[in-house]
C-alpha cells in the first residue's frame, strides 16, 4: 500500500506543479476574459498550490507512512474536489477548455488523484 500513497503524492506534485506554473506565468490563460486586476489573486493561488507541493515533498522525504501521512493525503484529496467540480461545470456548459489538456483531462486527473489519496489515507489512518 506504500506504492499507492507514493503514487498519489507524486501525482499531486505533477498535477499541481504544472497548474501552479501555468497560473503564475500565464494568469490570463485561466480566465475566459482577460482581467489584469485579478492576476495578483491567481498568482497568489499558484503560490498556495506550490505550498501544498512543499508539504507533499516533506511527507515523501519522511518516508514514514503513518496517521500524519494519511491526514495530509485526506486533506489533499479534499482540495481536488474543487478543480474536479470546475472541470465538470465546464464540460456541462460545452466549454472543453484549451489550457493544460482541457476539461476532460482535468476532471479525470483530479478524480484519479483524489481517489488515490483517499484510498491511501484510509489504509494508513
Amino acid at each position: 500500500m506504500e506504492f499507492l500513497i507514493i503514487f498519489a503524492l507524486v501525482l499531486h506534485l505533477i498535477i499541481e506543479t504544472t497548474a501552479a506554473l501555468n497560473f503564475f506565468l500565464r494568469p490570463s490563460a485561466t480566465l475566459s476574459i482577460s482581467q489584469p486586476h485579478s492576476h495578483g489573486i491567481i498568482r497568489q493561488y499558484a503560490l498556495l498550490l506550490l505550498t501544498t507541493n512543499i508539504i507533499v515533498a516533506v511527507v515523501l522525504k519522511r518516508a514514514v507512512w503513518d496517521a500524519v501521512s494519511a491526514q495530509i493525503a485526506a486533506a489533499l484529496a479534499l482540495y481536488h474536489v474543487g478543480p474536479f467540480l470546475r472541470a465538470v461545470s465546464r464540460i456541462s456548459r460545452g466549454d472543453p477548455g484549451d489550457v493544460l489538456g482541457g476539461a476532460w483531462l482535468h476532471s479525470f486527473s483530479h478524480v484519479l488523484c483524489a481517489t488515490c489519496l483517499v484510498a491511501s489515507s484510509f489504509y494508513f489512518w
